[in-house]
């Protein structure tokens, strides 16, 4: 509705600037003096104009005209713009002919003919370049918007499929955590499975939550080490520096859970004897970090796994590139260091 209001007044305010112009010019530079009938024949062209204009336009709308070429466009611009000329000094032999004979048989010199259409091809050309342009326009944003779309939703389907993979994973190693136990102390067997279930919750609809509060978050990740504390025992030495302001900043949910899985995955479980998962924040003026240590030694393939890609897709997806992900080795200790926005 806004579009057609607008249409209408750019339409109305075009032609009536054509009329001015015209009177203008024949007023104070042609004839020398203020002329109702050449007044009156220019506001008859331009209602010309906006009928024969705008039927050209519900001619080519609905077509795919905007979807060609540009070469293509454009000579279909120039060779509308010359119909259109030609059919406007077609309209304005009406008024002589009406007359008398004598009038119309003056417009029909072929000279008057092409200087008339012309003269008409100079507002016709600018209707026409202003109309084939913002449409042009509105073709190629159409296009960035589908682009856009099919981009996102590739994303979201990339994101769900590496999901789907992580949390068979993730489920694998805490079962394993609960059959080591359950021989050993049902109680606490039992105790396993109820915080399994909560994990398994947390997981499986983080999904639907864009972002949760770290101090939440950690409240999963103490679950997850206490699992693997039943597995692995007093090898497994959990560090936590927290700092207390970071508790509220908000993160995409298990972010920290990934890393701290990550950690126990290529540390204790690849090497023996004791092993350190150093779970640390800091926060800064303008942004916070979050990092993960963990004993043993960075391998290749340490940060090309499906959890941590998943990750790095997430950080990208909520952060447009704000965001930082990094995995090192720093002396005896596999170093994942996460920098977000605070």
């Amino acid at each position: 509705m806004k579009n057609k209001r607008i249409y209408w007044l750019c339409q109305i305010g075009g032609w009536s600037g054509m009329v001015a112009i015209e009177t203008v010019n024949y007023t104070f530079f042609i004839v020398g003096k203020f002329d109702l009938y050449y007044f009156l024949g220019f506001a008859y062209g331009a209602i010309l104009g906006i009928f024969s204009t705008h039927w050209f336009k519900r001619l080519i709308s609905g077509t795919a005209l905007f979807g060609r070429s540009r070469s293509t466009v454009w000579i279909i611009a120039l060779v509308s713009t010359l119909a259109l000329s030609v059919w406007m000094t077609i309209l304005t032999l009406i008024p002589p002919a009406l007359g008398s004979l004598k009038a119309l048989l003056a417009q029909l010199n072929l000279l008057n003919f092409l200087a008339s259409v012309v003269n008409w091809m100079r507002y016709i050309g600018v209707w026409v370049i202003i109309y084939f342009m913002y449409h042009l326009l509105e073709h190629n944003n159409e296009i960035r918007q589908e682009r856009l779309k099919m981009e996102n939703l590739a994303q979201s389907v990339e994101l769900e499929l590496l999901k789907k993979q992580l949390n068979p994973h993730f489920l694998f190693n805490a079962l394993n955590s609960i059959k080591a136990l359950v021989n050993i102390d049902p109680e606490k067997s039992r105790d396993a499975i109820v915080k399994l279930s909560e994990l398994l919750r947390f997981t499986l609809n983080y999904g639907l939550k864009p972002v949760v509060t770290l101090e939440a978050e950690m409240d999963e990740v103490r679950k997850y080490l206490e699992l693997e504390k039943i597995r692995f025992g007093s090898r497994l030495k959990v560090i936590w520096e927290i700092e207390e302001k970071s508790k509220k900043l908000t993160i995409p949910p298990a972010s920290v859970l990934t890393l701290v899985e990550n950690a126990i995955k290529h540390g204790i479980a690849k090497h023996p004897g004791e092993s350190v998962v150093r779970i640390k924040t800091s926060v800064m003026e303008t942004d916070f970090g979050i990092e993960v240590a963990n004993s043993g030694l960075l391998d290749q393939s340490d940060g090309e796994g499906i959890g941590l890609r998943y990750l790095k897709k997430r950080l990208e997806n909520a952060y447009k590139g704000r965001s930082r992900f990094e995995i090192f080795q720093s002396d005896d200790l596999v170093i994942a260091n996460i920098k977000i926005p605070g």
